[in-house]
């Protein structure tokens, strides 16, 4: 019709618009009169639809936006995400206030039909170029409308429109990705179609449950297990789910696992140990998969446990492996079995009583990665195909993995002289030289670490501030440091047993000085045979007071002496008076000089000065 050319449609909508204030009767009817006149004209029926809002008509709003919708889709952007954002902001930014307007359109919103209200939020998400606006009105889908989606079967688009995203694993649409989207996706939608972009996605649940930490753990101390249990849950029952709909016969391993046992890293190590020993009923990938999961789960939280700061635990250490060394008997024991191996934890005032249970995970992560690495180069290869995909991973230079390495390598014996270079904590290298019999090195290495204390702390070590004590006995209890204490082997030289010990140590400096007396000990026993300086012998005596009484300070002690007299003298003037203040040291060489003097020579303290005075 030539009236209605646009100008007379101006002409209507200025009418309606001029009413609006003083009469809607009138203003409705300028916009009625207009859209019978033209009733496929854009502009008068989101006219209408603005008039509504303006007069705060909800239901009336809703009306007109429906059969804008039906008609005018392409043409609503800016409507669309209005009512989008203003439900977004209602659901998902609890903290934040509303405005009056943005309540009103949640009202036209709720006024909407159920598809047309997940249309809106499909449409909103589509256009959207905020990654992390995408995911949570994705998350607002599955909410909302449940049933819906189950129903639709469209879960599947829902996780792998975002899927193609590219996004730092650190970043908060990552977390809402991975923490909340994919484990209601899993649970509601039960029939999802199997897809390699299922791999894709469980891939980076992974990263990023490994490498981002959790802000609740931040400062707590005795729930932290239990914390990080729950968390890790978490990323078990994505691996549960997504290995059913992709018919893993393995799973749903972590939930059988923890059915059938209390749940423990340890216990799901045996679960999988079983797996193993059937390996031909299951397939390489989810092997691999479920090996990397739980390895990953032990060796973070392993590390966490190791280097969290006084702010997490409530002191000041860090937490080392290191292998304690006792003498070896005379008589070796006639078994082909190798040594037990005990780990065990500081007792130190300063380590937490949660960070004991390092040891668990430490040595459960050691289990799973000597059955992954000892099954055929196949699950092994798949296992670090896996680990290098997740590129924010960085596994050649991640520090936890890396030192997870040289810790496994330690404990299993199978370090060799490329390793000496990755260490920097000179604790640890010493008990390296030490284990590959470089006396020398080690000597090196744990008089370093002594210097070093000095160092960081700025005062001497030989000092205690704490409670203006001097010297080691003024910090703690001599048997609580030991290293060669009577707990480990027994009370009875008889019943001294080969083992193998490795030890957490803290950062503690009175405990890092036994440690490191512990390696002088071992480096000048082994070469007390033949040493040509009978001050390495003096030198033993000495430190071999820091662990007496014992049976395997006993131990040395013996051969010390046996090689006292093999020599037929000994000379340690002038320290002798100074350092050698045990009294069963003293009254053994007031032995040795009152029964032996014509076989032994001994110069104590100084020439012509006899030893038989000594007195204590």
């Amino acid at each position: 019709m030539p009236f209605c050319n646009a100008d007379a449609i101006n002409y209507f909508v200025e009418k309606a618009r001029d009413c609006s204030t003083t009469n809607s009767y009138e203003a409705r009817a300028w916009l009625l009169t207009a859209s019978s006149i033209a009733p496929t004209n854009f502009q008068i029926q989101l006219e209408a639809y603005a008039l509504e809002k303006r007069l705060g008509n909800a239901v009336g709003a809703a009306n007109h936006f429906i059969s804008l919708f039906s008609k005018f889709l392409n043409c609503l952007d800016e409507e669309i995400a209005e009512l989008g954002n203003s439900v977004r902001n209602h659901h998902m930014n609890k903290g934040t206030k509303e405005t009056p307007e943005q309540l009103f359109l949640l009202q036209v919103f709720s006024a909407l039909p159920k598809d047309i209200q997940m249309e809106v939020l499909m449409q909103r998400s589509e256009h959207t170029a905020i990654i992390y606006e995408k995911c949570q009105f994705m998350l607002l889908l599955v909410k909302l409308y449940p049933d819906t989606v189950d129903a639709k079967g469209v879960g599947a688009d829902l996780l792998y429109n975002v899927l193609g995203c590219e996004s730092d694993v650190f970043s908060t649409f990552r977390n809402l990705l991975v923490v909340e989207l994919v484990p209601a996706v899993l649970q509601l939608s039960k029939n999802l179609a199997p897809s390699k972009r299922l791999i894709t996605l469980l891939n980076q649940c992974i990263e990023y449950y490994t490498i981002v930490p959790d802000p609740l753990l931040v400062g707590r101390s005795e729930d932290f297990i239990e914390l990080t249990a729950k968390r890790w849950d978490g990323l078990f029952g994505i691996v549960d789910q997504i290995g059913i709909i992709l018919s893993w016969k393995i799973s749903p391993f972590f939930s059988i696992a923890t059915q059938n046992s209390s749940g423990t890293a340890e216990s799901m190590y045996h679960s999988l140990s079983l797996a193993f020993q059937h390996k031909s009923h299951y397939s390489t990938n989810e092997l691999a998969y479920v090996s990397v999961v739980l390895f990953l789960r032990c060796l973070v939280t392993a590390d966490q446990l190791a280097s969290y700061s006084s702010s997490n635990f409530g002191g000041p250490s860090k937490l080392t492996l290191v292998e304690v060394f006792y003498p070896q008997p005379r008589c070796q024991p006639s078994s082909d079995l190798p040594a037990p191996i005990v780990t065990t934890v500081s007792q130190n005032y300063s380590v937490s009583s949660v960070q004991a249970s390092i040891n668990s995970y430490f040595i459960t992560a050691v289990k799973l990665w000597q059955i992954i690495t000892f099954n055929g180069n196949r699950i092994e290869r798949e296992v670090r195909t896996i680990l290098l995909s997740m590129k924010s991973l960085h596994l050649e230079t991640w520090p936890a993995f890396q030192k997870f390495l040289i810790d496994f390598r330690i404990y299993t014996g199978q370090y060799n002289s490329s390793d000496i270079p990755l260490i920097e904590n000179p604790l640890k290298l010493a008990s390296l030289l030490c284990s590959m019999s470089n006396f020398k090195g080690a000597a090196a290495a744990a008089l370093n670490a002594i210097e070093t204390i000095g160092q960081r702390e700025g005062t001497n070590f030989g000092e205690n501030s704490e409670n203006g004590k001097s010297g080691l006995a003024g910090s703690a209890d001599r048997e609580d440091l030991s290293f060669f204490n009577y707990q480990m082997h027994g009370k009875d030289k008889r019943d001294y047993s080969v083992q193998k010990r490795f030890h957490f140590i803290s950062e503690d400096r009175f405990e890092i000085i036994y440690y490191a007396a512990n390696i002088l000990i071992r480096c000048l026993h082994e070469t007390l045979d033949s040493a040509i300086d009978e001050y390495c012998t003096g030198h033993l005596l000495t430190l071999l007071q820091l662990e007496w009484p014992s049976h395997a300070a006993e131990m040395v002690m013996d051969h010390i002496m046996a090689d006292i007299r093999k020599r037929g003298s000994f000379c340690y003037f002038p320290n002798f008076a100074d350092f050698v203040i045990e009294p069963d040291f003293l009254e053994t060489f007031m032995f040795l000089a009152n029964q032996e003097s014509k076989t032994v020579a001994l110069e104590l303290f100084g020439p012509g000065i006899a030893a038989s005075g000594i007195g204590y």
